[in-house]
């Protein structure tokens, strides 16, 4: 058998900049959000200490990437002018709690690095607050995804009070927080937003000629000169356009084209090889978002959305869906949040291009409502779902036997089979 391996590759000449941790030389299409971001950081250069700031968007619309450089360029200032800086990035997504916060922050701060689970939380404090003044000047603790936290805002909380309570007496300690959360801040609680006084910086989706200046860049990186077609960065960006507005979905779509060609032995990356490549970044884009970006509420909340959706004699109503996610939390044992809460959730949902929301006129009764969908083949998000182990027992044994009858299950065959 000769080998299944393909021959020279003529497609790609690196595959770096595609990766999530690749920090791009230059930031495209977010000038106006870098100018926003350095006035809201002046005060640390002008010596009036590190101020809150959040980042709001969805995902993919270069919070992180923004906030990287901008804080690089706010550390080269800082050391020209003289002023004492510190830098600390965590990401929520891997530490989701305050101590898993904290523990991470102490070992980084001590050079041993033996802090563990286990420490009383007011050890860790103690010895972060100790290695902080001894640093001195401004800090800025940079928490990527700070809506993984949830109701745990003991750290928003904190830091803040920390000169006003003798915690620290020769530095302070600003919060730079980036979330795909817009309602993020409306979930704090009264006594963490009137602490925290924060700046808002909101980056809104790329549109398509946006999205075709950074495909364009990355194109010019990764691929052999003369191997895209003149139509495929253009294509690339009005499917992603369209769809969210994420540059990271548009750069999926563009790698998995150069993909498709190099498995077909092509010279040339072509507008075909685009549109294959689309449904095949979708599944995946939904699956990775579903697994990744969501927390156990939304989560539950897509569950009961999806299922509503399928059952034709039921609209996916706000207060119908808040039943059924109820009767979920019960299966589960998942906490029950309010009504509003969901509503918020669904918001999410909506944003991370998951469902579409239909506006509805009530007539005579006066008012609207609204009704959901799900974006995606249910039975994308069911087989996602079965695959995570808080949901794998919701379906039974058998995903595949689920999934072979859904369509044409009403509300009350799903709940009997769900358990419910």
């Amino acid at each position: 058998m000769d080998s299944p391996f393909k021959g020279a590759n003529d497609i790609f000449q690196t595959k770096e900049p595609f990766e999530e941790a690749y920090h791009p030389e230059e930031i495209l299409e977010r000038d106006e959000e870098i100018k926003t971001f350095a006035a809201a950081l002046q005060d640390v250069l002008d010596g009036f200490g590190p101020p809150n700031v959040f980042i709001y968007g969805q995902t993919g619309v270069g919070k992180t990437a923004t906030t990287h450089k901008v804080t690089e360029y706010l550390e080269a200032d800082a050391i020209e002018a003289g002023v004492n800086l510190t830098v600390f990035s965590i990401n929520c997504n891997k530490r989701d709690t305050t101590y898993k916060v904290i523990t991470h922050l102490a070992n980084e701060l001590y050079s041993e690095k033996t802090f563990k689970q286990g420490h009383h939380p007011d050890t860790l404090w103690d010895r972060i607050y100790t290695a902080l003044d001894e640093l001195g000047g401004s800090i800025l603790v940079v928490l990527d995804e700070i809506d993984k936290l949830g109701e745990d805002e003991e750290l928003l909380y904190e830091f803040p009070r920390a000169n006003a309570m003798g915690e620290l007496e020769h530095a302070k300690v600003g919060i730079i927080g980036i979330s795909n959360n817009f309602k993020f801040r409306e979930s704090l609680s009264p006594r963490v937003k009137s602490t925290l006084t924060e700046r808002e910086i909101q980056f809104s989706p790329y549109d398509a000629n946006e999205l075709r200046t950074i495909l364009n860049y990355y194109a010019d990186l990764v691929f052999y000169e003369n191997v895209l077609s003149d139509d495929v960065v253009p294509l690339c960006a009005a499917f992603t356009a369209q769809d969210t507005g994420d540059a990271r979905m548009g750069l999926d779509l563009l790698e998995t084209a150069g993909d498709i060609a190099r498995h077909e032995d092509a010279d040339h990356v072509v507008e075909e090889h685009v549109r294959i490549a689309r449904s095949q970044v979708d599944r995946a884009n939904t699956e990775r978002i579903v697994t990744n970006r969501l927390t156990v509420q939304m989560q539950t909340v897509l569950v009961a959305t999806t299922f509503l959706d399928v059952d034709q004699s039921t609209d996916a109503k706000v207060k119908t869906i808040y039943s059924f996610y109820k009767d979920l939390c019960d299966r589960l044992d998942i906490d029950v949040l309010s009504e509003s809460r969901v509503r918020d959730h669904l918001d999410t949902l909506d944003m991370f291009g998951l469902l579409e929301t239909e506006e509805v006129n009530l007539g005579r009764r006066g008012g609207r409502s609204y009704i959901y969908s799900i974006v995606d083949e249910p039975r994308v998000v069911i087989e996602t779902l079965y695959n995570m182990d808080r949901f794998e027992n919701l379906f039974g044994d058998s995903a595949e036997e689920f999934l072979d009858t859904y369509e044409v299950d009403t509300r009350s065959d799903i709940q009997t089979k769900l358990g419910l």
